[in-house]
């Protein structure tokens, strides 16, 4: 069946800021929808977004994308089967940029989602079995989830400088055990905050944003929660430092309160806070162009935590390769739209699990009930996910889905 319309639509993600709907139709009448995230936390290194400019909707408005897709991207691939790995690459070369501004990275990656579900659809496949085929994988398997419990630093408008608080359900042996007690975490975490006189909101991510003095007190507060467990589940925490937001460029120190770290005093930092809670991964830890820190960092902590490119990689297979060769850190964090095709995300991926680096698929602050990012993780075998708190709809979208792939996969084995 061959692609006979592609249509865009203006809609708004879960911060209420325009993005980008794609609407792709078969001649059999069969048609797909995708919707891309927007990032407020943003490497620099990130490809290009089209956006309109202007005053409307405070130049956020994406009516350029959208005359981009159905006026210079649809006339290419109309009358053709969906093929996502070869659409991709007539893409990238309309486009022809290095950083996606003449099309938009949104622009291209809502198309490639639509193009991928078709093609899955012709196929008789979920989205994850034509991505398994695609990476040549036989098998795949299900991500372990990190759940953002508590929100700081541009999530939260609060003083906490860490960006995220993060809990892991350990030993748990599926994907609904562990979003279980996830679930059970956050209700009692709520408890906690209130105990504390804490107002119990929530941020952009579905997480609590707490007003606490420091991050030493949101990690006191999910170790008072964890201690609720009584030892019947063990969790450990991760963190999203997102360090570049209190990085000072010009002094090239950071800045956490009213004191300033230079790079070894911030592994120094780290490192205490490793030995006083059970942290399992450091995200972002240094700023995204401190490569000497990371390396250092790395030498000091690499047998003791995951350590976590995201704002470091953006997604791009030249500075992940770059970590690998500088060994900056021991996982990277996939966003689709920091590169702006699905081709590209899985170069990143298998390049990433060629040299021994983990993975963890994640999704962006400002998002949609598009669920791509579950059916990512599975089909890569990523091993890690994280998609936010444990309410909204937007981040619900991709743990329900996780568990209908679980349901699948379960019922597979048994034919």
């Amino acid at each position: 069946m061959k692609i006979i319309k592609i249509k865009g639509r203006e809609i708004f993600d879960s911060r209420g800021i325009p993005t980008i709907e794609c609407q792709l139709f078969l001649e059999d009448g069969s048609s797909f929808y995708s919707s891309v995230p927007e990032g407020l936390s943003r490497s620099r290194y990130e490809a290009h977004e089209l956006r309109d400019g202007g005053k409307r909707l405070g130049g956020n408005g994406v009516l350029k994308a959208i005359e981009t897709l159905e006026d210079v991207i649809a006339p290419a691939l109309l009358g053709l089967e969906p093929n996502v790995i070869e659409m991709d690459q007539m893409m990238l070369a309309l486009d022809g940029t290095d950083d996606k501004r003449k099309l938009g990275a949104n622009t291209l990656l809502a198309t490639s989602i639509a193009i991928l579900r078709a093609q899955a659809f012709m196929l008789q496949l979920e989205p994850y079995e034509l991505i398994a085929n695609v990476c040549g994988a036989d098998t795949v398997t299900l991500p372990f989830p990190l759940f953002n419990m508590i929100s700081g630093s541009l999530h939260a408008n609060n003083n906490l400088r860490i960006q995220e608080f993060l809990i892991l359900p350990v030993g748990t042996q599926s994907f609904r055990e562990a979003m279980e007690q996830a679930i059970m975490f956050h209700r009692k975490l709520k408890e906690v905050l209130l105990k504390h006189e804490q107002l119990p909101a929530t941020s952009d991510e579905g997480a609590f944003a707490p007003a606490l003095a420091n991050d030493e007190k949101a990690l006191d507060i999910i170790m008072e929660t964890i201690e609720l467990f009584k030892g019947e589940q063990v969790f450990k925490i991760a963190l999203d430092c997102a360090a570049s937001h209190f990085f000072d460029q010009k002094n090239h120190t950071y800045k956490i309160g009213r004191k300033k770290y230079t790079s070894a005093q911030l592994i120094e930092w780290y490192a205490s806070l490793i030995e006083k809670y059970p942290i399992y991964s450091l995200e972002d830890p240094l700023d995204q162009d401190d490569w000497a820190g990371w390396a250092s960092l790395m030498e000091v902590m690499a047998d003791q935590v995951q350590v976590v490119g995201d704002d470091l990689f953006a997604t791009d297979p030249a500075r992940i390769w770059h970590g690998i060769e500088h060994k900056a850190a021991s996982a990277a964090i996939i966003k689709p739209n920091q590169i702006g095709t699905i081709t590209e995300s899985l170069q990143a991926i298998q390049l990433c699990q060629e040299y021994g680096l983990n993975v963890m698929v994640s999704h962006r602050s400002g998002e949609t009930n598009d669920s791509f990012i579950a059916d990512l993780a599975v089909g890569t075998s990523a091993g890690q996910i994280k998609a936010g708190g444990c309410v909204h709809g937007e981040r619900l979208a991709k743990y329900n889905r996780l568990l209908s792939i679980e349901d699948q996969l379960a019922l597979s084995m048994l034919e």
